[in-house]
């Protein structure tokens, strides 16, 4: 009985924070991995509607599907972005868009060619920063999703070989599968992007990352059949709340991110997209 007092009054005075964590659940643990799993098993098979289900506990994904348009309006891009974002949506559903990419591309590399290979570890570097940047401060992707796409960034960019930007061939099949990408889209301009509905805007994502897997492959990168070797570590859980690793090999390198988790009704869900929708309703 003293022990037990003891402990508690060690445990309010936070001196032994460790001792006081409650054990976690192996039940709630389970299924938290299950759930994770499953979001994951969504993303493999680019079922968008699927995945964002669920990631959010059900009466905030029907919030979500309600508060649609209000969404889309708050996330808005500036008139600067949306000109950037016309630009380069022309400059790759233009005719020819194809030899046009090839043909700049070339003019630019012919005079550095030599050097690429010594610059090689500078310019991935600088890549991966650039590219992680703007994962981070997309205000469309929830904590762990942009946890997970920097990790994806970082294992794609660390593993590219010099030859990949030297090599002319493999330059137009990319290409050519980019701007089929873009073409796919049907989207002639951001306004039409903005106004997609909930269905048009998931069968439309849905597409393009069934495009760029098919452009990851390209290039020897099987994103579908690496995320089908995932491993999942639920590394902490405490009552309605856990976290789980998610790993899964891509090409020569590992894609690792955590993701937090919150408990609905004996389901788990990502944390971090719920509060991402609540944070993006209650902004004025």
């Amino acid at each position: 009985m003293l022990s037990r007092v003891l402990q508690g009054v060690l445990c309010l005075g936070l001196l032994l924070p460790v001792a006081c964590h409650a054990p976690m659940d192996p039940k709630k643990s389970a299924q938290a991995k299950a759930d994770a799993s499953a979001m994951m098993q969504a993303l493999q098979l680019s079922n968008v509607k699927d995945y964002r289900a669920r990631s959010l506990p059900p009466p905030d994904y029907r919030r979500m599907q309600a508060g649609w348009t209000a969404i889309r309006a708050k996330m808005q891009a500036s008139a600067e972005e949306q000109a950037r974002f016309n630009a380069l949506l022309r400059r790759f559903t233009e005719p020819k868009a194809e030899a046009h990419l090839q043909r700049d591309l070339n003019a630019k590399i012919k005079p550095i060619n030599s050097e690429i290979k010594n610059k090689w570890p500078l310019m991935q570097t600088s890549l991966t920063l650039l590219l992680q940047g703007w994962v981070e401060t997309n205000p469309q992707l929830s904590t762990s999703e942009k946890a997970h796409g920097k990790a994806l960034v970082k294992a794609i960019i660390s593993q590219m070989p010099a030859e990949w930007l030297q090599d002319q061939a493999l330059r137009q099949k990319a290409f050519d599968q980019m701007v089929r990408i873009a073409r796919d889209t049907g989207v002639p301009d951001y306004q039409t992007y903005s106004a997609l509905d909930y269905e048009q805007f998931n069968y439309k994502l849905a597409n393009f990352i069934d495009g760029l897997k098919t452009l990851g492959r390209i290039y020897g990168l099987d994103w579908n059949a690496g995320i089908q070797r995932r491993t999942l570590q639920v590394t902490a859980q405490s009552g309605n709340t856990a976290t789980v690793r998610i790993r899964y090999p891509l090409g020569k390198k590992w894609v690792e991110f955590p993701m937090d988790l919150i408990e609905y009704q004996g389901r788990w869900y990502d944390a971090s997209a719920a509060q991402l929708l609540n944070d993006t309703l209650a902004t004025p």
